[in-house]
């Protein structure tokens, strides 16, 4: 079950982020680390009705948060000029224990049909270049790469991906 994240999910939230960390360091990965994302950042994301849980048994097992926000970074990939509207993806995650069950996909599906019901055009996100598993999981969703930015926290660039949704 997909429900919006309150106050009271934020303790469930940290701990998946602190697996994810682990398990991002343990594959050699430091986009994710103590420095990002952090506790305001998440903070923030529930605040702004942006983050959404997917639950297990009352747990949190997967998290995702979408809306018009996005770093200004983002403003120097060439978007589809087609796209008028976009909402940002930031900070899919899915508890390395249940990874593989289809919840990134059941969280992605979620963003997207509520972005179509809210009449976006497109969904774009930011998609660690070195991590392929996950660029892969975007393009077989129909992503584009759309062009590449460099973040302060990795010293390893992202792609900007693109999905369109009204045509």
């Amino acid at each position: 079950m997909i429900i919006k994240a309150t106050q009271l999910h934020l303790p469930q939230i940290l701990e998946l982020n602190t697996k994810i960390i682990e398990y991002m360091t343990s594959r050699g990965f430091s986009h994710w680390s103590e420095r990002y994302p952090t506790e305001s950042i998440y903070r923030r994301d529930i605040m702004r009705d942006s983050q959404y849980v997917y639950l297990i048994d009352g747990i949190v097992r997967g998290i995702v948060s979408y809306d018009i926000q996005h770093h200004e970074y983002f403003d120097t990939i060439d978007w589809n000029p087609k796209n008028k509207s976009a909402y940002f993806v930031h900070r899919l995650a899915v508890d390395p224990e249940f990874q593989g069950r289809g919840i990134a996909n059941k969280l992605m599906e979620f963003s997207e049909n509520n972005a179509l019901d809210d009449g976006i055009d497109s969904i774009r996100l930011g998609a660690f270049k070195g991590y392929s598993e996950v660029v892969g999981f975007y393009k077989k969703r129909g992503y584009e790469i759309r062009g590449e930015i460099l973040f302060e926290v990795s010293d390893t660039t992202f792609y900007g991906m693109e999905k369109s949704l009204s045509y």
